[in-house]
This record gives C-alpha cells, structure tokens and sequence, in this order.
C-alpha cells in the first residue's frame, strides 16, 4: 500500500514568492550550481528593473542603508588578461582590504574591459539574462551584448561563472540581513565595516560606544495611532559644527521624520511631518562631557515632548495626528548615512505610545541588562522615568 504523499500547499502570495525568489538564488549560490547563470540575472531584474516598484521596496521596507562590500583593488584592473578580457577583483582577500560603496554605483561600476570597450556589472549581469538565461531581448547596445557573449561567455564559462559568484555574494551578503528584518529580527546592525562605531580602543574597553563617522541601524515598524518615545543615554562634547546624534524615518516615506543633532552647547530636535514641522532647541552647557539622558516623544495627538535626565524641558504641538511609519532609527548620522555625529552612547529604547499615554517597549539596547517597564506617562507630566 502505497504511504500517505502530503501534498505541498500552494501559495501565491507575493511576498512568499518574492522572498522564494531570494532563497532559490541563496541556494544556488551555495550549491555552486550552474543555475545561478539563470537565478542571478532573474533576482536582479525582480528586485531592481521590475517597474513601477520593484521588490527591493518590500523587502527594505525599513529603508535600511546597505553597502557593497568590494575588495580595496576593485577600482584597478587586473593586469592578468583572460580571453584578451582584463578585470576587477570583487571579493576581498581580508578584512583590511575592503572598499564599501552604494549599491548602485556597484551596479554601474565597470568591471571588465576589452581592449577600449568597458563593461559594467549590470552589463554583466543582463548578457547572462539575454542569451539563454530569462531570454530578455536588449533595448540597444546589441552589438555590445554580443561581443561579451562571443568573446567572453562562449570561449570563457569558467571565469564567467567565477564573477557570477563573486557578485552574487555582494548581493547576498546584503540580502541576508535584510531577509532577517523581515522575519522579525530587532536587533541593532552594524554590518558595514567601515563605518562601525567602537566599543574597544586600543585594548581598553570605552565608557560607551563612540560613534564617530559610524552609524547603526534599527527596523521600526509601522503602528497605527501610535506615538513614538526615544531615550537614549549619551555623552557629548562642544561641536561647532551639525553632530548628528539620532535620526529615524524613511527616505521616500515624509508621514514621520525625526532628527536629532548637536551645534555647540545646543541640542536641537526637529519633528516633521508631510504637513507640519517643529523645532526644540534646549541647552545643554552644564552636559557637555558627561552622560545624560535624552529624550523625545511624539504623542498620536501631535504633542512633542523633550526632557533632560528624566526632567521636561519644553513641548510643541503639530497640527497633524502621528503614526509610527515602517522605517529605521540610526544613531550617529543622518537618514542616507553621509552625515555623521560624534559622541559616545550607553543605551538606547525605543518605544510606541498609544492615545491614552501607555508605553509599550518596541526595542531596548544598551551596554547593561536593563528592565524597562511600561508606563502611563502624559506629556505634561514634569517627571519623567525612562
């Protein structure tokens, strides 16, 4: 008697496919299977080319910054020639040699070269797709396309599958973290090596972790009719110049946007909305060079609260009710990770508020186990316990 088969449960969810999209091209890479050839150009036209929203907005549905990580010789071609062909290392050799850059200038980095005509990642990646790959047929640069395909693809599958790989893993590297998000991962990251803040120097352990030109990032997700709650321990010295300290928000999303940054002995915290903004400025003279605790809430009803070491120090109010939107938080720099902030940081929590002033924990971080509970607290209140 034949044994009961399960059947598989069909599913047509675009997420699920979207993501099985990235776990099918994950497991050829691993396998090392031919079939990469085929899953690569396929998850870059998916995620990237596939118009007007590709599935790259679903999947960093928390805006989160993600860099290439590249060997530090990825912008000199190699001297050696295969098939008259010179290239790019892509895969570093060891920690100290990396370049990090933004994806997209990855994308349309040169790569290979062929006597004058030069060849970018993309370009790469699409020729696999049009000759027998996803069979997508070139807008132009026909002619281009078929000299990688004869000179290259055809007299060269070995190095090609090499390259393939080595791009695969740039893509992947990123991937895998941003699939984590999905699946319900809180924590802080800090993947990008060059811009990682310090918790050590020199063998001696920090009264903090220093950012300085680093950031780390946190998934919030999106809440409806609930307000948003930062705390976070600090220490700042005088800055002359914007020293960014927290921000949180999502670039293409302007329903919720929070900066937080430091100009001399003023600490200056800028809450906007798509249709109203305001500004609290506090001094903070009597804190430079000593921790203190900061903190910013954003009621549902539009109340914007600021406090020093758990003691109100104004309010403002915008003309607009508040939602907790999909996005990050990340301290050190701005929303696009090119401005930063220097100062040293204990912990940081993260917390929504509903409309009757009940906090709830959304994410506690810090260098010591900390136990906080959740709690009514109105914005008026003068008292205010982390």
């Amino acid at each position: 008697m034949l044994g009961y088969i399960k059947k598989m449960k069909k599913d047509l969810n675009r997420k699920t496919r979207g993501i099985n999209h990235y776990l099918h091209f994950k497991s050829d890479y691993e396998k090392k299977s031919d079939r990469l050839f085929n899953s690569l150009p396929l998850f870059y036209r998916i995620m990237y080319l596939d118009q007007p929203n590709p599935w790259v907005n679903e999947i960093n549905r928390f805006d989160f910054i993600r860099l290439a990580t590249l060997s530090a010789k990825f912008n000199v071609y190699q001297p050696i020639k295969i098939a008259n062909f010179e290239y790019k290392r892509i895969t570093p050799n060891s920690k100290k040699d990396i370049l990090e850059i933004k994806l997209d200038e990855f994308f349309n980095s040169n790569i290979l070269k062929y006597k004058k005509e030069e060849f970018t990642v993309q370009e790469f990646i699409m020729t696999l797709g049009y000759n027998g790959g996803i069979h997508m047929i070139p807008d132009n640069n026909v002619d281009k396309v078929n000299l990688l395909y004869e000179t290259l693809f055809l007299e060269q599958p070995d190095f090609c599958f090499d390259i393939t790989m080595s791009i695969s893993k740039v893509l992947l590297n990123i991937y895998d973290e941003l699939h984590s998000l999905t699946v319900g991962d809180n924590n802080g990251h800090s993947p990008n090596i060059n811009y990682q803040a310090k918790i050590v120097d020199q063998g001696k352990m920090l009264d903090g972790i220093f950012f300085e030109r680093a950031y780390m990032q946190f998934p919030i997700r999106a809440k409806r009719n609930k307000g948003i709650r930062f705390c976070i321990e600090i220490k700042l010295s005088e800055s002359h110049t914007k020293n960014f300290i927290l921000s949180y928000g999502h670039r293409k999303n302007d329903n919720l946007r929070i900066s937080i940054w430091q100009q001399k002995t003023k600490l200056i915290s800028k809450v906007s909305t798509a249709n109203s903004k305001k500004t609290i400025v506090v001094d903070i003279k009597d804190k430079i060079d000593n921790f203190f605790l900061l903190e910013i809430t954003c009621y549902p009803n539009g109340k914007v609260v600021c406090a020093i070491d758990e003691t109100l120090k104004a309010t403002e109010e915008l003309q607009t009710e508040i939602n907790i939107i999909d996005g990050k938080v990340i301290l050190g720099s701005n929303l696009n990770g090119d401005e930063f902030g220097t100062f040293f940081e204990k912990c940081l929590v993260t917390q929504s508020i509903d409309k009757n002033d009940n906090t709830r924990n959304l994410g506690v971080y810090g260098l010591r186990k900390m136990n906080i509970m959740t709690q009514n607290l109105p914005y008026n209140i003068i008292k205010r316990k982390i």
